[in-house]
């Protein structure tokens, strides 16, 4: 198991979970199956040991070892690859897609939150209106340092990030406005710290964010409730909203959707156009939209 973790990272690949999960599993073989080689029977022995977990995790748990096999069939002979699927473990969460005034309104709130030295509360704000202007991932803004904007071009490096790539990311000019403000904001004594630094200049982490949420996002309520019938907003919910959006103004604009997929999956740092089209939501605006253009198709000659 160990020799498979390191293979896959010097691919590459960081496999953080997956690593945890084969630890997991190789401790309790050794423990309980000593000797014996990798087999289905032994996998569903160590799962059923988990027994207050959901269907989910139990696939998610099967499909870890599932990959390792491969591996494994490699190194010892007497190890089985196993056989595909337990059942569905990949599921997509319901995401919040905020409309415009609804950024402005968390901005506003995050921009009060409890913060000393006013750090806190201005990294916060700015993070929002950076994910929903560029689509960041809430780990890329965290990690992000003063080093990484290039003020002269008006764009952000974005550094190993998901899947250990890189790129660069052109901002809007009001977006660039809004970044060399922020940092203008930053005491000298904080240069050399992240971009977008909380308390005392400690850095920010996805944590830390998701917490300032917690305690803002109930602005977001419809008047007279105070509690949420659905999954609250969370600030990954943000790059949700980017790609939503911005196929709803590409489609307000009669740009050719599929041409336009490309640029923006590169944007985003996705590895295949797959990945993209798993952050769209049926909106009512881009339902909308699409139903105007069917019916002007249909209406136009669909008949030729």
């Amino acid at each position: 198991m160990n020799n498979y973790v390191a293979y896959k990272r010097s691919l590459g690949y960081k496999i953080k979970i997956e690593a945890a999960t084969l630890e997991r599993f190789a401790l309790y073989a050794d423990s309980e199956h000593a000797g014996k080689s990798l087999s289905s029977s032994l996998v569903l022995a160590w799962i059923k040991t988990f027994e207050s977990a959901s269907d989910w995790y139990c696939a998610r748990l099967y499909e870890t070892v599932h990959t390792f096999s491969r591996y494994a069939c490699l190194v010892d002979e007497g190890s089985t690859l196993l056989p595909k699927g337990r059942g569905k473990c990949h599921g997509k969460n319901n995401p919040y897609i905020y409309e415009d005034n609804e950024i402005e309104a968390m901005m506003s709130a995050l921009s009060k939150i409890y913060s000393p030295d006013g750090l806190r509360a201005k990294s916060a704000s700015t993070m929002c209106g950076l994910m929903r202007s560029c689509g960041l991932r809430p780990s890329e803004c965290t990690h992000l340092t003063i080093s990484n904007y290039d003020a002269s071009k008006g764009v952000i490096d974005i550094i190993a990030t998901k899947f250990n790539r890189s790129r660069r990311v052109p901002l809007s000019d009001s977006a660039a406005r809004v970044i060399e403000t922020h940092l203008s904001s930053i005491p000298a004594s904080c240069a050399d710290l992240p971009m977008f630094p909380r308390n005392g200049g400690r850095p920010f982490d996805v944590r830390a964010l998701e917490y300032a949420w917690q305690i803002t996002r109930d602005v977001l309520l419809p008047e007279g409730e105070n509690t949420w019938s659905r999954r609250p907003p969370r600030p990954y919910d943000v790059r949700h909203t980017f790609v939503t959006k911005t196929l709803e103004g590409w489609l307000a604009a009669g740009k050719d959707i599929n041409a336009m997929m490309p640029y923006l999956s590169a944007y985003l740092g996705h590895q295949k156009i797959a990945d993209t089209y798993w952050y769209l939501s049926a909106t009512e605006g881009l339902l909308k939209i699409a139903s105007n253009l069917f019916e002007e198709y249909a209406g136009g000659g669909c008949h030729d």
